[in-house]
Order: C-alpha cells, then structure tokens, then sequence
C-alpha cells in the first residue's frame, strides 16, 4: 500500500503545479505526518520534489521535470488515455479513474487531445458490463437466460474471466458449467444477469489468442439512393462507388458469407426503398421473401 501511495504521489505531483499536504492527506485517506514522510521518501530517491511556503504554498516538482517518454510519447499517451477514459466510464470501475489520475501527467497543451472514443453500446444496459467486471474481480460465478445465435433460450452458470469489445460490441469469456467448456457469449444477448455468491475455485488457463482468419467473402453490387448513400456507409466499407446519370450511386462491396444471414438481411431492410440489391439475384429472392413475410403480418391487424 505504501509503495501505491508514493507513486499516486509522485503521478499527482507530475500532473498538479503545487498541491499542499492536506489535499494529498485528504485524496489519500492518511495523515499529514504520513504525506510529509512520503515526501521525505520521495526526495530520498532523487526526485526533485520542492516546498512552497505561504497561502498556496504545498508541494511541486521542478520546472520541465517529466518522466522519459521515448517509450510512450505524447500522443500515444493521450491515446491511452482517451480508451481508459472510455472504458473507466462505461464499467463504472474506481480503479480504472485511479489509473487514468496517475496517467495524466502530461502538460496542459498536450492533453488537448484530438481522439475521443465511445465504446457504449445501445443494445447493452451499462450494469450488465459492471455487474461482469465486478465478478471478475472478485472471482464470483454469474448466472443468466442465454439467446443463442440460432434463437435458442439456455439458462447458464458461468466463471466470468474476460470482457473483449470488438466487431462494435462486448463479449464475455467465460467457463460454461452446462457445456463444461469455454464460450464466449454476446452481452447483448444475455437477460436476467446475476452476480452469484459462488467464488470460483478453478485456476482457469489464460485464453489462447485466436488466429485472425479472413472469412470467404462475395461479391455485392448496391444502386443507392443518393439520400441513403450515408446510411450505407455507416454499415458497410465499399471497394468502389460511383454515381449514375439518374444521380444515384452504385456500391461494389465485398461481404462474408452466407449473404443470406440474419444481420445482413436486417441491414438491407433496414435501409428500405434506399437501397436496391443488382447482385447477387439470390440475395434478390431473399429480400422479396423477408419483405413477403412482413407485408404478411400487417394484413390482418
């Protein structure tokens, strides 16, 4: 705890112009007979640590003292920063602001920062996130009804060991207690989440690093409306584009297959009469027959 306490010192000392020693006591949670020995240690270890005196008077370093930053420069500083920050504030997590104070060294013109990221997800409710990381930590079970990707409803006990975002959503990795193996679960799919008693008693091994496999991709050609030609570039990164006489754009994409799953499917409808499908003529049909479908449920209401 010690060794925590003058570092925590020593990072608010390199972020703060002065600090007095009541602040630091205050911040800290000790006494001021304890900062000022911490200083004393400080001092003794050859970082040049000054003392003001009068009505503002406290504790500073020297002027253009810095930490060596041929390891990590400014801007790949600020941005670590910006993903602690993000991450501190969607799993709610005190030690993730204790690791965003103390990183926070940099000068004030450095840390205006031109990245800035977000990794909230609409579909997740944030104390789904807090609830998982909390139970990592404190090495609890949780349990939760489990939708799967073929619309299966499971009710799972799981050992929660680590939160992954990526493809712009949050998965949890964890030992199944039904499948008796490892899974990794969409938190999105997840309801009834709930923190269990139970401390997890297995010393589970590190998850492998999965191997980047590029999926098989096919080719797809979009007519887009000129209005719509932002909505589809928010879901999709196009290899060519160009606009037709009529003023509209036609899209080369190439996307994973099967062309016809589920979240391609509910993306193309999404876009409505924004978006026509040129090729593949299968998609075509699989369209027609999704909107059939919905035409369908609204014939009898």
């Amino acid at each position: 705890m010690k060794l925590e306490r003058l570092l925590a010192i020593i990072f608010k000392l390199l972020h703060r112009s002065t600090i007095s020693a009541s602040q630091l006591a205050e911040e800290l949670d000790v006494s001021q007979r304890t900062i000022y020995r911490d200083i004393e240690t400080i001092s003794a270890a050859g970082i040049p640590v000054i003392s003001y005196h009068g009505t503002n008077g406290g504790f500073g370093m020297i002027e253009n003292y810095k930490w060596d930053k041929t390891f990590l420069d400014a801007s790949s500083m600020m941005d670590v920063l910006a993903l602690i920050k993000s991450l501190s504030d969607q799993l709610n997590d005190k030690d993730l602001e204790k690791t965003l104070d103390r990183l926070s060294v940099l000068t004030k013109a450095e840390q205006e920062n031109s990245m800035h990221i977000n990794l909230s997800h609409q579909t997740i409710d944030p104390s789904f996130l807090i609830t998982l990381q909390r139970s990592i930590k404190d090495s609890r079970r949780v349990q939760f009804q489990y939708v799967s990707a073929r619309k299966e409803r499971s009710f799972r006990e799981v050992d929660p060991l680590s939160l992954h975002y990526k493809f712009r959503t949050w998965y949890l990795y964890a030992y199944c207690h039904l499948r008796e193996d490892y899974r990794e679960f969409k938190v999105s799919h997840m309801l009834n989440l709930g923190k269990l008693s139970t401390p997890i008693e297995t010393k589970h091994p590190l998850r492998p690093d999965a191997p980047l496999v590029d999926p098989l991709r096919e080719s797809v050609t979009l007519r887009v409306h000129p209005q719509s030609v932002n909505l589809v570039l928010n879901h999709f990164r196009h290899q060519s584009m160009f606009q037709e006489e009529d003023g509209s754009f036609t899209m080369e994409l190439s996307l994973p297959v099967p062309l016809d799953a589920e979240w391609l499917i509910s993306i193309l409808l999404g876009l409505g009469s924004g978006v026509v499908v040129i090729s593949p003529l299968y998609l075509q049909d699989v369209l027609k027959n999704e909107a059939k479908k919905i035409v369908n449920l609204y014939e009898d209401v």
